[in-house]
């Protein structure tokens, strides 16, 4: 069994329609996204910049030794003889000791005829294999100049070919610039500035998160505003303060609300007035009707006459039930004698064809004479629907969301409730095909849930089709309540009751609780004859 609030629930938002993600996050993702796509590409701006530079001052490096070199070789004089040099073992020899490398240089002798090299290197210059195996030493032997990647950077390297008369003497001598170094330092940096940047995206986030609550907080009063509206209190109003957007929706929400209490409190007093201007007319008719002869036409025009009096009555029961003072709960009442008085209530309406289920003892807070009244409507209801016996239940029950409390609850063998039925049992102005029987207002289980929802309970249907109906409410519990339940409870049947046949609650296979369901719904007062009213004529409108 599937238990609701007794109120219609609210319409749900379509999750296609709208973004779930609540603003405030959605204003917070898009900074970040806009902060974080700037750092980033700062970030790579940077170090495309960076490496573009390493690389521009590995060139200019090797350029520098190649320069130096031809320099040397075409002025240079041995400074043992301080004559030019005779011999380019001997130039490169001093070339060699007098070379001050940096720690990302190194410089390459090759010999061509013994095809024998060695390498003099800076600090953190890598020493090669400089033997045919070596690749990178191949490739430069190969190419007078170039670039390749190597270790986490890359190598730049140019040679010098230095050809004497003497071919022993045929000597290159390859010039090179690592930037392995320069580019770990250059890592390090970036990465400094990734935790940088990741910090500075957490900060943002927060300060977004707590700029962005401070400046819809009016939205979220808003909402909560809007939330807490209901027909029972139009009053409240929001303080309007700025002239920013936030503030000009703040005025026009205040002025909805002005607009909804004006047409709410117009709607009150037209049923209230129409009920005082008909009620009068229809009193003096059936006054008149009274004093005249017993006819049948007489009896049917009382009937009308009542009939309309009840619609009236329902009328006004329902624009009562959107105030706040609609129930007025008395403590400590007597379930005990609650249930007696609902027994002679529902006995008068049809005797005879009434059994009763009373099972609950103790005390609880409840308003009677509204109780009564939604009593009324479930027999009423019963009644119309239903040719044989009749079963008022009050017992101790748990509703859907597990609250204790107390049922009270119409069984009937009338023809069931059909599943299209369910959707709209306890709506207003609605009714049912009960098989041509005569149909009522559609307000009776309309009242029935607004009593009970002035009680803060729920409504339910239990059925299976062709086997009659479950109609009631159930009230939750509070603290003040000593209701308690009979192990052995007592069944009471009326005399001329047959036995009942029906479905019961716990077995039947159709369930609706709370929810609008089927055709059962009317309400109030019938004042015909008892003949007409044991035949279920009693106005209400569903299919049970």
């Amino acid at each position: 069994m599937t238990t609701v609030p007794s109120s219609p629930p609210p319409l749900a938002a379509d999750p296609v329609s709208g973004p779930s993600v609540p603003a405030r996050l959605r204003i917070v993702a898009w900074m970040l996204f806009v902060v974080a796509l700037g750092l980033t590409s700062m970030i790579v701006s940077v170090r495309s910049t960076l490496m573009a530079d390493i690389s521009r001052s590995a060139n200019a490096d090797v350029a520098h030794e190649v320069k130096e070199l031809q320099n040397f070789a075409s002025t240079g004089v041995d400074p043992r003889t301080s004559q030019p040099f005779t011999s380019t073992t001997r130039l490169m020899e001093v070339y060699r000791d007098g070379q001050q490398l940096t720690d990302r240089e190194a410089v390459i002798i090759y010999n061509h005829s013994t095809g024998q090299a060695t390498q003099a290197s800076g600090a953190s210059a890598p020493t090669l294999d400089l033997t045919s195996t070596d690749p990178l030493f191949v490739k430069m032997l190969q190419s007078p100049s170039g670039a390749t990647s190597y270790g986490s950077g890359e190598v730049r390297w140019a040679w010098v070919e230095i050809e004497p008369d003497k071919p022993s003497q045929h000597l290159s001598v390859i010039t090179m610039s690592f930037t392995a170094s320069r580019v770990d330092q250059l890592n390090a940096t970036i990465w400094l500035m990734v935790g940088i940047s990741a910090a500075v995206l957490v900060l943002t986030g927060v300060v977004g998160l707590l700029v962005a609550r401070q400046i819809l907080r009016p939205l979220h009063d808003l909402r909560a505003a809007a939330a807490s509206v209901s027909t029972q209190d139009l009053n409240r109003r929001l303080p309007v303060k700025g002239r920013d957007d936030i503030a000009g929706l703040t005025e026009e929400f205040n002025g909805m609300l002005d607009r909804l209490q004006e047409a709410f409190d117009g709607q009150t007093q037209f049923v209230l007035r129409a009920h005082q201007e008909i009620s009068g007319p229809l009193a003096v008719m059936d006054a008149r009707l009274a004093s005249q002869p017993a006819t049948r036409t007489v009896l049917q025009q009382r009937s009308q006459i009542a009939e309309l009096q009840r619609v009236l009555d329902d009328l006004q029961s329902l624009t009562q039930a959107e105030r706040r003072d609609f129930a007025h709960l008395t403590p400590d009442v007597e379930v005990s004698e609650l249930a007696r008085t609902l027994c002679d209530d529902v006995e008068s309406m049809a005797p005879g064809r009434w059994s009763f289920d009373l099972r609950a003892r103790g005390t609880a807070t409840l308003d009677v004479e509204r109780l009564r009244q939604a009593t009324a409507h479930l027999a009423r209801n019963g009644l119309q629907h239903g040719d044989g016996p009749l079963t008022l239940t009050i017992a101790p029950s748990t509703d859907g969301y597990g609250r204790s409390g107390l049922e009270i609850s119409v069984t009937d063998e009338g023809p069931g409730l059909a599943d299209d039925d369910v959707d709209w049992l306890f709506e207003r102005f609605t009714h049912g095909e009960a098989d041509g029987r005569p149909r009522g207002s559609g307000l009776g289980l309309a009242i029935v849930r607004a009593i009970a929802d002035a009680h803060d309970g729920t409504v339910f249907a239990v059925s299976a089709s062709g086997q009659g109906a479950t109609v009631g409410l159930r009230i939750p519990a509070d603290s003040s309540w000593r209701l308690s339940s009979d192990h052995d409870p007592a069944v009471v049947v009326s005399p001329a009751t047959a036995p009942s046949s029906r479905t019961s609650a716990a077995t039947a296979p159709r369930v609706s609780d709370g929810e609008p369901a089927a055709a059962h719904n009317d309400g109030a007062r019938d004042d015909r004859p008892r003949d007409d009213r044991a035949h279920g004529d009693s106005g209400e409108e569903a299919g049970s």
